[in-house]
């Protein structure tokens, strides 16, 4: 329910899965967008509710108040800042999750479930975590391509700043992220500026003028979740 941009990548992964896929939107405009992709979509929330073994909701939190029925399915809400207790007056067996756009992980709060587990797992690597954690990881997690893919520009602009053509820098900046993993493995992200910064040479001065901007970031995602706790007022 909500196959808008976060609902649709659950819903076109689970499909590419094998998994049959039944999704709702608001407009006539919504469902014909994903019919074309494929899918099977309506207007109306009733057969998503009763046509489906699970429920995964991605309604905007505006929009939570709106919906008015109630399962004793499993109801996974990707919904920010929904708490679980809000999500019982929909099901008996409610729980809370986070994902983003780019689908590279869910965080799941509640009872452990077999059958939720399976499902999720099709999507994305996913972990169970306590109801506590999904607030500050609808920030990191949720929000967070979208801060990477501006930290990434910046380094972008920043190569070009220096006589770096834009594609090469680009090019450059991309490879550098799709390492991340491999050097974390080989050095750890905490010693990897340890074993390259050598006294006196270009890595160590480029991290000094950054730790203004570290300080920046800290305080740009400690921000965005109050606003999540807003939310949740």
């Amino acid at each position: 329910m909500g196959a808008g941009k976060l609902g649709s990548q659950l819903a076109l992964r689970l499909r590419g899965d094998g998994v049959r896929v039944i999704a709702s939107v608001k407009t006539e405009r919504s469902r014909q967008r994903l019919s074309a992709l494929g899918l099977e979509a309506y207007t109306d929330n009733r057969p998503v509710v009763e046509g489906s073994d699970l429920l995964l909701l991605a309604v905007k939190p505006a929009n939570l108040p709106e919906l008015d029925f109630h399962v004793d399915k499993p109801l996974v809400s990707f919904v920010a800042g929904a708490s679980t207790e809000a999500l019982r007056r929909l099901s008996s067996r409610p729980y809370r999750a986070m994902t983003n756009v780019g689908l590279t992980a869910i965080a799941v709060a509640g009872p452990y479930d077999e059958e939720v587990n399976s499902v999720l797992s099709r999507i994305a690597p996913t972990f169970w975590v306590e109801e506590r954690l999904i607030d500050p990881l609808t920030v990191l997690l949720g929000s967070g391509p979208a801060i990477v893919a501006e930290l990434a520009l910046a380094l972008v602009r920043a190569g070009v700043n220096i006589g770096i053509p834009w594609d090469l820098s680009r090019e450059v900046v991309l490879s550098l992220m799709a390492s991340l993993p491999h050097l974390d493995e080989r050095f750890t992200l905490e010693k990897l500026a340890q074993y390259v910064a050598t006294p006196g040479g270009t890595t160590i001065k480029a991290l000094l003028e950054l730790y203004p901007a570290e300080a920046q970031l800290g305080r740009a995602v400690e921000e965005a979740y109050r606003r999540i706790l807003e939310m949740r007022r």
